[in-house]
């Protein structure tokens, strides 16, 4: 073989290497891709609420993804920021890519959705220019974005509940075992109950999900986490 030959091929060897390695560390990209090929033999509803679709759609994918390894972190995660609604579902679907059974059943309810970096995100409304996720992430304190939740799970936690799970659950988390981090709820918005399902996520991530859904600001002021009340500010 000649060289010439030899550097095309190792080259070649190179390019399919880091374009598999920008997939796999790129989380928008492979979401993107599990919610395209995901695909839902049967989907039906009958008048079902938007919080039952959301979980049917949640719990089914995990039996469906048959493109992601380890089992910890097959199917997605969807955060529902305006639940409650009155208007219901019904659904007769056969062989639809998971984006199309949550398009199909957002516009059923009035809501709109959009695929960000960890997870599907349905609202009554976006910004109409929304910033990538990837351009504003949330702030790291520390080594916090290497602080990996494998599974988070509320049904209507208090804000003050959920920031205490988040932050013993830290310590044990932490892979560099330096406590955790620091996690504060300012006066006048902790009894404020919040629902989430999410896997596979770093803990900043969990922390801007759990403000979005509770109507507070995320920040840090050096040595914790900050979660104020917006009509605070």
């Amino acid at each position: 073989m000649s060289t010439a030959t030899l550097i095309k091929s190792a080259l070649l060897v190179l390019w399919i290497h880091g374009t598999a390695s920008a997939q796999a560390v790129d989380g928008t990209v492979l979401l993107e891709e599990k919610v395209q090929k995901i695909i839902f033999p049967i989907v039906q509803f009958k008048d079902a609420t938007i919080e039952q679709a959301v979980e049917y759609i949640r719990v089914k994918s995990r039996d469906l993804d048959s493109i992601t390894q380890p089992p910890a972190t097959k199917g997605i995660s969807i955060v529902l920021r305006d639940g409650a609604l009155t208007d219901t579902i019904s659904l007769d679907l056969r062989d639809a890519p998971l984006i199309e059974v949550v398009r199909y059943c957002a516009e059923r309810v009035g809501l709109q959705y959009r695929v960000e970096k960890h997870a599907v995100v349905l609202a009554v409304k976006f910004e109409e220019k929304p910033a990538p996720p990837a351009a504003t992430p949330p702030p790291v304190l520390g080594n916090a974005d290497q602080i990996i939740f494998p599974t988070v799970q509320f049904r209507d936690a208090t804000l003050a509940e959920a920031a205490e799970y988040f932050r013993v659950k830290s310590r044990d988390l932490d892979p560099a075992k330096q406590g955790g981090v620091n996690i504060v709820v300012k006066p006048g918005g902790a009894d404020v109950k919040i629902s989430l399902d999410l896997r596979d996520i770093p803990l900043p991530h969990v922390l801007a999900y759990a403000a979005d859904l509770s109507a507070h600001q995320l920040s840090t002021d050096g040595q914790s986490y900050l979660l104020t009340p917006l009509k605070a500010e």
